[in-house]
């Protein structure tokens, strides 16, 4: 008799060959994700790496361009100081010289060059040699051998040079002899700012390095009422008021050392050209990191043909030129390092492979129990997750909380005690400092009354005029400390309030200013009666009557205050007929210490208008300026019905 075959005997099968698709797709997703892990930390790294080479390459090629800018900045100092003398003696120049050839070692030569006429050489070489018996205006021939300069329209002789011991055969060098020196020195003069030469080679100590050389243009001032210093606007005129060049021979090689030394050792070789020329590169400086130097001396050299190379390059400006700098990393700096992105492999395929013996042991389970059991599991794991994190996060809110809550108020009370003692401190400060300079001040008046009274019948004219302005300045400078102390008081202190008529208030302050005579001062009829500081309130109406007053053209003049009401505030208006301010000084004259004349009698400070600024300020209101040049100021401010 025949037995039927069992049909759950494919069924099962089947189902134990699809028990196991599961598993083979978990095995390949872990090595997927394994694989993409190692490529992301692997790519991390590398940008990690080139980020650090790029910041720090920038930096330094930041810190050689500032070096290089600050250094350029004393040739422009020169220029400023022979723009701001007639005449510079030779011992002036080396005083004024001095600290900067301290300071900066890659100073090869400060020079100052004057323009010389053909008609004018003469008389300058006269005039030179009142400090330098031995100066002429000199240039080389063709052998070699310095002579006496030709004649030719123009000559640019070397007059004075430091440090000198290095540089004196320079001394009277008439740099017009060279045709390439004299386009450039014309080029400068013709552009009106400053140039920058091509390389040249420098010698030192037996060492052949290479440097440039600065010229800045010095132009006398010209017919028009410009400021002194200004430069010419056409061509023409300064080539006509041209007075000479402030020159500076730099070595680059220093320059660069000098602003690199303050760096720690990067592990960065840097290479510097000059790329301002159409026909090609001119090599300038390289820089050696101190770590290569530091690996050639190690027992152990680092093997650069596995070593990855990086290169930053970037172009700076140098006033009319270009240099390129090129940083490379040394072999052994900047590396990636591998070793993390084969962990991750490592240990990703480790647990895909631990994963896949686990989930291959559960495979022979009832598949009934195991699809309960897991579902079972899952779902107490997500329970269990979230509850734990709903109680964590509960638990560290209460805690920020009551952590809040206990120092806060604790903060805040330190903070108020340490802001109320900085203001006591300040203003003690305040105090103190004005009181150690008034009484060298007051020293200094005694001294010229002295000086006045003792010599009176020796002194000239013009010692009594000098004594008279020290007086002046001391007088200015006495108002300047008091305003300063003014001004650092406004809002320091509590207000005293009380009930103020302004119209009689303005009364005692037109007595109190004694306006001259056929000086009017007009006060509108309906001003308010306030409850606000009536000292604070004098002091804005005190300094814009006095302005107008101070300041006005003529003799004769008029200055009228009115007033109008604006909700809350009421705005106060002070005219004047006076000469007026252009548009483009209204802003400046609410700044410290600003003034749009300076005088070398009076005391004005430049004080008052920033003081009445703040004053309003203040008190919640505002104040602005409308005026032009001839038809008088016209100053507006609100202040509040009631302090």
């Amino acid at each position: 008799m025949n037995r039927p075959l069992d049909s759950s005997v494919p069924a099962r099968a089947d189902t134990r060959w699809k028990s196991y698709v599961p598993l083979a797709l978990v095995s390949l997703l872990g090595v997927i994700v394994t694989w993409d892990a190692f490529r992301a930390v692997t790519d991390w790294e590398r940008q990690r790496v080139h980020n650090a080479f790029q910041a720090t390459a920038r930096d330094r090629v930041l810190m050689v361009h500032r070096e290089i800018e600050d250094t350029l900045g004393v040739v422009q100092d020169v220029g400023s100081f022979f723009d701001a003398s007639q005449w510079v003696k030779r011992r002036e120049f080396r005083k004024f010289v001095g600290p900067a050839l301290t300071r900066y070692g890659s100073i090869q030569a400060l020079e100052w060059i004057p323009r010389v006429d053909s008609g004018e050489r003469v008389a300058f070489e006269e005039a030179a040699r009142i400090s330098l018996a031995t100066f002429r205006i000199t240039e080389v021939d063709s052998a070699g051998n310095r002579v006496r300069a030709g004649r030719r329209p123009l000559h640019f002789p070397v007059l004075y040079v430091q440090p000198y011991p290095l540089n004196k055969d320079l001394l009277g060098l008439d740099l017009a002899a060279d045709p390439a020196t004299l386009s450039a020195l014309l080029q400068a003069r013709d552009a009106g700012r400053m140039q920058v030469s091509e390389r040249i080679p420098l010698e030192q100590e037996g060492i052949t390095d290479f440097g440039f050389v600065a010229r800045l243009p010095v132009y006398n001032k010209g017919d028009s009422d410009g400021d002194e210093g200004d430069v010419p606007v056409t061509q023409e005129e300064r080539q006509r008021l041209l007075r000479g060049f402030a020159a500076g021979v730099f070595r680059i090689g220093a320059m660069v050392e000098r602003a690199l030394e303050s760096l720690s050792p990067s592990g960065i070789d840097m290479v510097i050209s000059d790329i301002s020329d159409a026909d090609g590169r001119q090599f300038l400086y390289r820089h050696v990191s101190r770590r290569r130097v530091a690996a050639a001396d190690s027992l152990n050299p680092v093997d650069e043909k596995t070593q990855d190379s990086r290169e930053f390059i970037q172009t700076v400006d140098i006033v009319n030129r270009q240099w390129e700098i090129v940083c490379t990393s040394i072999p052994g700096y900047f590396q990636v390092d591998h070793l993390r992105g084969w962990i991750v492999l490592a240990g990703g395929w480790a647990f895909t492979a631990l994963l896949t013996v686990y989930l291959s042991t559960l495979v022979g389970r009832n598949a009934k129990v195991k699809r309960l059991v897991t579902r079972r599991t899952l779902q107490l794991v997500e329970v269990n997750a979230a509850l734990n994190s709903e109680i964590s996060e509960r638990i560290h809110a209460e805690k920020e909380l009551q952590t809040l809550n206990d120092t806060l108020e604790q903060r805040v009370a330190n903070r108020t005690a340490e802001a109320e003692q900085r203001a006591d401190e300040l203003e003690q400060f305040a105090y103190v400092t004005s009181h150690d300079l008034k009484a060298p001040l007051r020293g200094i008046a005694n001294l010229v009354s002295w000086l006045q009274e003792d010599l009176k019948e020796k002194l000239t004219d013009a010692s009594r005029e000098q004594l008279t302005l020290v007086r002046d300045r001391v007088q200015r400078m006495n108002a300047l400390i008091e305003g300063l102390l003014e001004y650092s008081r406004i809002g320091r202190t509590a207000h005293s309030m009380e009930s103020v008529d302004v119209a009689k208030l303005l009364d005692e302050i037109i007595d109190s200013l004694s306006p001259p005579r056929g000086f009017t001062v007009e006060v509108a009829v309906g001003m308010p009666v306030l409850h606000t500081d009536r000292l604070q309130l004098s002091q804005v109406f005190s300094n814009l009557i006095g302005n107008g007053i101070k300041h006005h053209s003529s003799e004769q003049g008029c200055v009228r205050v009115t007033v109008s009401q604006q909700g809350k505030f009421y705005e106060f208006t002070v005219a004047d007929d006076g000469p007026g301010i252009a548009p483009e000084y209204h802003d400046r004259v609410f700044m410290m210490f600003q003034v749009l004349e300076a005088k070398d009698y009076g005391n004005d400070t430049g004080i008052g208008l920033a003081l009445v600024k703040k004053i309003v300020q203040e008190h919640g209101g505002s104040i602005t300026l409308d005026s032009a040049a001839g038809k008088g100021a016209r100053f507006r401010f609100t202040w509040p019905g009631r302090g």
